[in-house]
């Protein structure tokens, strides 16, 4: 038994040298340091007051965030900011949202504070602000970046801070606005068609000496006169005129003449 066992003295010894040397070659395994949720506090007043608060004091585009304590060395803490615009003022009535903007940053032992600024896409009416400690951008893009939608929340149990607020929009005005009328001139002349002219009415003012005639009164026509057979009496009684005319010169010529005889003898 004895010789059994020196001989396999040599053959343990260099499975153990050889263990050894193995043990002794391989890297030491790296342990992970455990770095947990982000101890992370913010400000919306531009650091004058710092808070853990789950609702945001006030609506700000700008948020500081800073590691409390002493952060875990080697441990990196992301912290995002997300703007939505809502359809109500509170979480349960913010109905369908839709993404604005989003700002991250990456927090450490040696850079432990930061600005998230989303100042250029704040809701104009109801909206939400949610700061939560994840470098993922919910925008709805797909399954794996919902939008929030209540009850349920993509930020669920990494949520730091929240706020929801804000007024209804103003109504959008439906049908296009009427242009005011143009004010026409009483003097501008209506345009009148060329085949129908205009009529101008004749005047009812009586012209002095003139017959006055209704202007509804309809035109006779003028009687056809047969010519007569016998001479027309205006020309006889124009002869006659002439005679007597001619008679009276003689008379006249006739006592004239007398008168110078009678003169005449009487110088004699």
């Amino acid at each position: 038994m004895h010789s059994h066992v020196r001989r396999g003295l040599p053959m343990l010894t260099a499975v153990g040298l050889t263990v050894g040397v193995t043990a002794l070659a391989a890297p030491a395994a790296h342990a992970e340091p455990d770095c947990g949720r982000a101890p992370v506090q913010y400000s919306v007043d531009g650091g004058a007051h710092w808070t853990n608060e789950a609702t945001m004091p006030a609506e700000s585009g700008s948020v500081q965030v800073r590691l409390a304590g002493v952060p875990t060395a080697g441990c990196d803490y992301h912290v995002s900011l997300g703007s939505y615009a809502t359809q109500g003022a509170t979480w349960a009535t913010s109905g369908q949202q839709t993404f604005l903007g989003w700002a991250t940053t990456t927090l450490t032992r040696e850079h432990y504070r930061d600005t998230l600024d989303v100042t250029g896409h704040l809701p104009r009416c109801y909206g939400e602000l949610a700061l939560y400690s994840v470098g993922e951008k919910y925008d709805g893009s797909d399954s794996d970046h919902p939008l929030p939608h209540y009850p349920d929340e993509p930020f669920s149990g990494l949520m730091i801070a929240s706020w929801n607020g804000g007024t209804a929009c103003a109504p959008t005005p439906t049908g296009s606005p009427t242009a005011p009328a143009t004010p026409t001139s009483a003097a501008t002349p209506t345009p009148t068609s060329a085949t129908a002219p205009v009529t101008t009415a004749p005047s009812t003012t009586p012209v002095p000496g003139a017959p006055t005639a209704s202007p509804r009164a309809t035109p006779r026509t003028p009687a056809t006169t047969t010519p007569a057979t016998a001479a027309p009496t205006l020309a006889a009684t124009g002869s006659d005129d002439d005679l007597l005319t001619a008679a009276g010169v003689a008379a006249a010529a006739l006592i004239a003449a007398g008168g110078v005889a009678l003169r005449l003898g009487r110088r004699r």
